[in-house]
């Protein structure tokens, strides 16, 4: 567990470490894989061609994308082998944690040198709090951050794309199962002129 602290004053630091610096870009576009197949899954289930499924599956948090496929799953009468309530708590859990790398800023503390990040969003935790729930928008929280906790970080996502993947070869083998339950996908009409252009 990182080290947390009140809110201090410190400069607000852009210019990070490059190791850290790097691994922040690594969560985030980890990330954004995941929240692509998690996205696929709905694509897929419906049978949406990319170009349909960028259009109407937009921006859901990664939550609910997942959600998205699971209900689908349930109306098309499709149990899965994967353990979903624990697949839903890892990729909520990545989420909150990739927005706090993203879009968080950085502090460098005065005395120590040491990098934090700083919570504005919830609360503090109930056993830190003396008098009932404390906002963090109001009385920032600081945690000690850096290299190992954006590994940590790192870790989860992919651990949680695995998931996801598992969840799609299920879905792969009840196309094949059950195909009366699926619509073939409409193909999207080249509008660019390219003879050799292929929309993804």
């Amino acid at each position: 567990m990182p080290e947390i602290a009140t809110s201090f004053e410190a400069e607000i630091v852009h210019d990070l470490p490059d190791e850290l610096a790097a691994l922040i870009g690594r969560v985030v576009v980890a990330f954004a894989k995941l929240e692509h197949k998690l996205t696929a899954l709905t694509a897929l289930l419906l049978q949406l061609n990319k170009a349909e499924a960028r259009i109407v599956l937009k921006m859901p948090r990664a939550a609910e994308r997942l959600d998205m496929a699971l209900d689908l799953l349930a109306i098309k009468d499709i149990s899965v082998e994967t353990d979903t309530a624990q697949l839903r708590k890892l990729v909520q859990e990545v989420n909150e944690e990739r927005d706090l790398i993203a879009h968080s800023i950085w502090l460098q503390h005065p005395a120590t040198g040491e990098l934090y990040v700083r919570r504005t969003r919830g609360k503090w935790p109930g056993h830190l709090a003396t008098e009932g729930p404390v906002k963090r928008v109001i009385f920032p929280q600081s945690d000690a951050f850096g290299r190992p906790e954006c590994l940590a970080a790192l870790n989860k996502i992919l651990l949680a794309m695995a998931g996801v993947e598992q969840l799609g070869f299920e879905l792969d083998k009840a196309m094949v199962t059950y195909p009366s339950r699926f619509r073939p996908p409409m193909p999207v009409v080249n509008p660019l002129g390219i003879t050799d252009a292929q929309i993804t």
